[in-house]
């Protein structure tokens, strides 16, 4: 009889301590990065393209600080026009330092995928009443 107790007391522990375990080791819900649009501040769009080949758009941007990390574009595309952001992530992190005298410049691989005049936009903040501005250039697509 003792012994049938002492089993059911090392179950009653075992999953006593197994549930402590389980519920200590929850993962912190918090993100450990946000996402931000950045603006760019001058695109090289080359003025022609063939239609099918991919061409390279040269896009400059700065970031606030050294915690945002390049995280590609955002890239609405409707029809002929092409409106583009930088994407970035920013780490939660309190030690950030001011990145934002340095100008960086990334390739944005772009292939036209029929004939006609593109319009490229590229995303340069927003203006006192909040409305969106943009850098506009054409392409012609062969």
């Amino acid at each position: 009889m003792k012994s049938l107790e002492k089993l059911r007391m090392k179950k009653l522990l075992f999953f006593f301590l197994l549930a402590i375990t389980v519920t200590a080791c929850v993962p912190d819900d918090t993100p450990k990065s946000d996402e931000f649009a950045l603006v760019v501040e001058d695109a090289t769009v080359p003025a022609s393209m063939v239609s099918g080949q991919m061409a390279t758009i040269q896009v400059k941007y700065r970031r606030p600080t050294d915690c945002h990390i390049f995280n590609g574009f955002y890239i609405d595309s409707d029809g002929f026009t092409q409106t583009i952001s930088v994407r970035s992530l920013k780490f939660n992190d309190s030690n950030c330092n001011d990145d934002s005298e340095t100008l960086y410049d990334v390739p944005l691989n772009f292939m036209p995928s029929q004939a006609g005049t593109y319009r490229f936009k590229f995303w340069k903040g927003q203006d006192g009443n909040g409305a969106p501005i943009f850098i506009e250039f054409e392409s012609v697509v062969e």
